[in-house]
């Protein structure tokens, strides 16, 4: 199927994806501007140190990230992990084949999304397994996870965990009952 140049892509990639997650859930969340370009560049960064909050396909959960204080430290709260719960749901709930097939049918465009980045060799597909398998090896935890707060956002206290890439920092964030709901759903989509 013939789609639209990458610059001229934004309706035509929108209704797709909106017709595989429900126009709701595609405005809810999603950011639509250059959506390509967005998912290429959230992907390829999860797996690294940060992920650009400028150039997100997602819009940040709603709410404010909640801390208490645990003795002498201060630790994620456990109420946090209820801000990601409608999103974790939508990926559940989501028709991953039929979404599959939307990316398949617009790789091109991905691929060349890529290509702009700076990868002229490179595959996209490699870098989204990278991605999901980068997700996929979060560590697994159950206490609660001890933050600070050097300047204007909060960190983990453990350099350890603080040093690991922006997508298994993000899994920790939703809590472990959610990431694991979530590594649920991407060992599916990876099969």
């Amino acid at each position: 199927m013939s789609h639209p140049a990458l610059v001229e892509s934004d309706a035509a990639f929108g209704d797709a994806v909106a017709a595989a997650l429900g126009p709701a859930a595609f405005a809810r969340w999603l950011v639509p501007d250059g959506l390509i370009r967005r998912i290429v560049v959230t992907v390829d960064n999860l797996p690294r140190r940060s992920l650009p909050a400028r150039m997100r396909a997602v819009p940040p959960v709603p709410g404010t990230f909640e801390v208490v204080r645990a003795g002498t430290a201060t630790v994620v709260a456990e109420a946090n992990a209820a801000r990601y719960e409608p999103l974790v749901g939508l990926l559940e709930a989501l028709d991953a084949q039929r979404l599959l097939y939307v990316y398949v049918d617009w790789y091109p465009r991905f691929q060349e999304a890529y290509r702009e980045l700076g990868y002229p060799q490179g595959h996209f597909n490699d870098r989204l397994v990278e991605a999901i398998d980068t997700l996929l090896a979060t560590p697994a935890w159950r206490e609660p996870l001890a933050v600070t707060q050097p300047k204007v956002l909060w960190e983990f206290a453990d350099p350890d965990l603080e040093a690991l890439p922006a997508g298994q920092k993000l899994m920790l964030r939703m809590g472990p009952a959610h990431a694991e709901r979530v590594k649920a759903r991407l060992l599916t989509v990876r099969r």
